[in-house]
């Protein structure tokens, strides 16, 4: 049996190796610094519709106010026909609008859609190019006809508009280009997009699907195409669009997190903290938002003082550019090996110090070390997941299991094991990063699975292990009692207050859950004081719990493993803030060592007022 000691330290050898691709993350994320600030053009044009100002200057006011790019969507007929490009009726529209004409004019039977012609030879080549119309004199005048049974439509992609292009680029400003999945999309649309394509344009898919979905030769040969020209990909954040994921895989995660933003959803203020928490805090680089509604003037009055307010909130470092994809993090072999044996070493010294069975640790590492070896002969990502979702679990038991036996309840005592928790903590943590590393994870696309489990498992577990016994006593003394007992109504509501807590503490895990004005309010400030805020359930209730746990245990131990067990949330709770790899890595240490610091500090006041209590009970008996 290794002992605990000679165990640790091989495994902080195998850590400090390991601690090498973790630096390699770092770096990426902490060198990758410019972002960029997007709106569709389609949206600035809408606004100069019933305004005295023209898209020039409305560019010019933005780009001055701190807008990097505009977003384009592609040419059609419909859109040419929406600026007043040209315009399109049907066969019944012109039956319609001639029936009580003086002249005598027959419009052919044949359904279909006549087309003005536009007054710019741009255009007019641009319509004659994509759907190679016919034409057709009715009552004088010339239109473009196209037939309805025709391959090609009203919708069918004509490119992209030369002249909004070059005026984008007249600004200094950099252009993204939206593409849809539509069914007639072909190679020849494909070859105006990247005629449209000036070597560094980035794409960003509308709708569902990536282009191409859902065959998946077709999807890999475009995205090929467009990946080879210089494009990266904009991944929408909270969007799951199909075919995405094989997207990332097939370009070496070659992508930029996105996050849309609408001004007319909320305040000035809230929009611009949701701009600056997205780009310190998730690892986003480009900030797409739509312009609010109403009055034009107020409307544009109303971005500038967005894109100003965000500057002025933007931490010092990032600054306003074109968006890059984080740079490759290289994740080696060795490196992988090296922390899967970590992993299977915490895994026998947390079985050994919780069983101390010498038989159950063995079978605990080798079931760790089947696993590991099943990744290395299969190669399959999910294996993988499933070994650092057993250290994510077993870490916070270790650390609070191995640290619960203070020989007395002075604070040294106390702060020696609380930072013994702490320590096992970091290196399940460590474990758990260095396996789940590379632009796979810090962009979001690979994910860490069974965040849930977290949260339940090591608290479920802890409270059986500290209780078992008790609970044993009392169903081997009181079983059949206890079955024949009558239940109360008071029974039934304490286990729905009980059933209640449990299903709002799951539901707070991950993004579903809901905060109360005032707990946003506190949340707003400590960002504002500390840069980034520690987890509420970590540094005010796991944290002080397990501290004053510490304190009590020795002198009451009922009351001190019941307070252990609402102390495990706090270390679960920093697993799990490590599992959110999108999130850069010195954000999550930096919320953690918060955390921890104060969490300790409050443990310590509530340490004071028990002594206090206590005092005053024993002086009133």
């Amino acid at each position: 049996m290794i002992k605990q000691k000679w165990g640790w330290a091989v495994l902080l050898v195998l850590l400090l190796i390991a601690s090498v691709g973790l630096y390699q993350r770092w770096d990426v994320e902490t060198t990758n610094k410019p972002y960029e600030m997007v709106v569709p053009y389609e949206e600035l044009k809408t606004l100069t519709n019933d305004s005295t100002f023209t898209v020039d200057e409305v560019l010019s006011r933005l780009k001055k106010a701190g807008l990097t790019s505009v977003s384009l969507n592609p040419m059609t007929l419909v859109d040419l026909d929406n600026q007043g490009t040209l315009s399109i009726y049907t066969d019944k529209m012109l039956t319609e609008m001639f029936r009580f004409s003086d002249e005598d004019v027959q419009v052919p039977k044949v359904p279909g859609y006549y087309i003005t012609i536009p007054e710019v030879e741009y255009y007019e080549q641009v319509i004659l190019d994509g759907v190679d119309p016919e034409k057709r004199t009715i009552a004088g005048e010339v239109f473009y006809f196209l037939p309805k049974d025709s391959d090609k439509g009203l919708n069918t992609f004509l490119g992209y508009d030369e002249t909004v292009l070059n005026e984008i680029t007249d600004h200094g400003l950099t252009y993204v280009l939206r593409m849809d999945n539509a069914e007639d999309f072909d190679q020849e649309a494909m070859d105006l997009v990247l005629q449209a394509h000036n070597g560094n344009t980035n794409i960003l898919f509308h709708g569902e699907e990536v282009i191409g979905f859902p065959e998946l030769g077709q999807m890999n040969e475009w995205t090929r195409q467009l990946h080879e020209a210089g494009s990266s990909f904009h991944m929408i954040e909270f969007a799951k669009q199909h075919g995405f994921q094989t997207l990332a895989r097939n370009t070496d995660y070659d992508i930029i997190r996105l996050h849309s933003i609408d001004l007319n959803q909320k305040t000035l203020d809230e929009s611009a903290n949701q701009v600056v928490r997205a780009v310190k805090e998730r690892n986003i680089r480009s900030i797409f938002f739509h312009l609010t509604y109403g009055d034009p003037e107020e409307s544009l009055e109303y971005a500038e003082e967005f894109l100003t307010e965000v500057q002025g909130l933007m931490p010092g470092g990032f600054q306003l550019g074109n968006a890059q994809p984080y740079e490759k993090i290289s994740v080696l072999q060795w490196h992988t090996l090296v922390v899967l044996l970590a992993g299977i070493l915490f895994t026998y010294l947390a079985a050994a110090r919780i069983w101390k069975w010498w038989s159950l640790s063995a079978v605990a590492g080798l079931g760790m070390a089947l696993l590991a070896l099943l990744y290395i002969v299969l190669d399959r990502l999910v294996i993988l997941q499933g070994f650092a979702l057993l250290i994510a679990i077993i870490t916070p038991i270790y650390a609070v299991l191995a640290s619960v036996d203070v020989g007395d309840n002075r604070l040294r005592d106390v702060t020696i094991q609380y930072v013994k928790a702490i320590a096992i903590s970091l290196a399940g943590i460590m474990i758990v990063v260095g396996l789940l590393n590379g632009n796979a994870f810090i962009t979001g696309m690979e994910i860490f699975r069974g965040v849930k489990l977290v949260y339940v498992l090591p608290i479920a577990f802890v409270g059986i292990y500290l209780f078992w016994q008790m609970a044993y006593r009392i169903l081997r003394e009181n079983g059949v009692r206890l079955l024949n007992a009558e239940v109360k109504y008071w029974h039934l509501l304490v286990f729905l207050v009980i059933a209640a807590i449990g299903l709002y503490y799951v539901s707070r895990t991950g993004n579903a859950g809901t905060a109360s004005d005032i707990e946003l309010l506190i949340r707003n400030k400590l960002e504002e004081w500390l840069y980034v805020r520690p987890r509420t359930k970590e540094f005010l209730i796991g944290f002080p719990s397990f501290v004053v746990a510490l304190y009590v245990r020795p002198k009451n131990k009922l009351i001190g493993n019941l307070l252990l067990i609402p102390g495990t949330i706090g270390f679960l709770s920093i697993v799990n803030t490590f599992t959110h790899f999108h999130i850069p890595l010195y954000i999550s240490l930096l919320r953690t060592f918060y955390s921890i610091v104060i969490g300790y500090f409050i443990g310590l006041l509530l340490i004071f007022i028990v002594r206090k209590l206590v005092i005053r009970f024993r002086l009133s008996e």
